[in-house]
This record gives C-alpha cells, structure tokens and sequence, in this order.
C-alpha cells in the first residue's frame, strides 16, 4: 500500500550516503535515525517547508512537502522524535542554488500550516573547490544556561530539533543544497520541570573537519 510504498522509498533515500559529522559516535540514536538505520513504524502527510536563503544574492523561496516519519522505540510507549525527510530533487536535479556565504532558511510547517521550527543556519563555503561537497548538521538543544551559578557537572542535555543540510559545488562559487534535507523534531511538548529552571535552548552548526570538503562522485 500506499504506507509500505513510503517506508521502502525512506530506507533506499536514507540509507544513501548522509555523512556524519566528525565528532560525533556513529551507532548513536541521532546517527541510525538521520541514516535510516531504524524501522519507521508510519508516515504522515501533510507537512511542508519553505526554503530560502541570502547573501551575496537572494534565491527564490521554495515550498516543498515533507514526509515525516514517526518510530516505536520504547517499552512505555513514549513519542519518539519524527525524522523529516525533503526532497531537493523534486525541485531540481541539481538541487537548489544558494550564494558560498551566508545564511539558509528552512521553515517547517505541519499539516495545519502553523510553524513548527524556523532553522537558521549560517555558513561559509567560499573556499569549496569545484565538483566537492560537505554537510551542515544545525542542533538545538536544551542545555544549563552559561550564565547559571548551579550547573551540574554532567547535567543532561537534550536535543529539540536537528536539520542535516547537504551542500555541493558544480564548479568553484557555484553552490547548490542537494539531494535531500533530513531534520529530527520532538513530536510532544517539552515538559518542564523546576529541576531545569537554569536550561536553555541554545544552537550549534557542525560541519566535517579533516577533512572539510570532500569530493563529489
């Protein structure tokens, strides 16, 4: 059916190379989630983002569906995160052209239009050589405030949201997002407790090190 026909076309896309970032373990949840390595229980429709981005020109913005991808992971039951997954190449066999500097703009709404997560990533790929590639990976995680006089050694953090962006060259300064966007969003709200009144959301954006740039087969 038309369900089992979206989980099939999920482990063939996911399964496709999505590079990890150097520095993080590969086996963790975050990794066998963004690569496809875990069983989708379903898939729901309805989901879209918008994609823009700006620097030394403004592409159009595009709007694009997004399946979301929802696991059974725990004994109790408890909601695992939904994996998104965008196709760029249903935009564009090439993808999506953005400037080698500056910031990219992804929207993700659910399928009554409201905003779930504005994700703003800034970056700088002016030094990519012709036909390379790399990835950004952008996390929003809670985490003790820095500015905090109780943080516990050890505290726990928590990850909220997650956008794995693919970036390319075709030749030098000519840029493009491809393949496909993968994000990680909390399907519940959080649930706060008196424990985490010293949290905070706070950003991150990862990119590949040693090396940055790989290239492009």
């Amino acid at each position: 059916d038309i369900q089992d026909h979206k989980q099939v076309s999920l482990k063939r896309t996911c399964s496709t190379s999505a590079p990890a970032s150097s520095n993080c373990l590969l086996g963790s949840f975050e990794e066998s989630l963004i690569n496809g390595r875990l069983e989708p229980a379903g898939v729901i429709d309805g989901f879209t983002v918008e994609i823009g981005a700006s620097g030394s020109f403004c592409p159009p913005h595009i709007f694009l569906p997004c399946l979301a991808f929802f696991f059974s992971l725990s004994d109790d039951n408890a909601p695992s995160p939904y994996l998104g997954h965008i196709d760029l190449e249903s935009h564009s066999k090439k993808g999506y052209k953005v400037p080698n500097k500056g910031t990219i703009q992804v929207t993700l709404f659910n399928p009554s239009k409201s905003v779930v997560k504005i994700f703003v990533i800034k970056y700088d790929v002016s030094d990519m050589p012709g036909h390379h590639q790399t990835i950004l990976r952008h996390r929003i995680v809670y985490m003790p405030s820095t500015n905090s006089s109780s943080d516990v050694p050890g505290a726990p953090t928590y990850l909220r949201y997650l956008v794995h962006l693919r970036l390319a060259s075709l030749k030098q300064n000519h840029t493009y997002l491809h393949t496909d966007i993968r994000m990680i969003f909390a399907r519940d709200k959080f649930e706060w407790d008196n424990r985490m009144a010293n949290y905070e959301l706070r950003s991150f954006t990862e990119t590949p090190e040693n090396p940055k740039y790989s290239p492009r087969r």
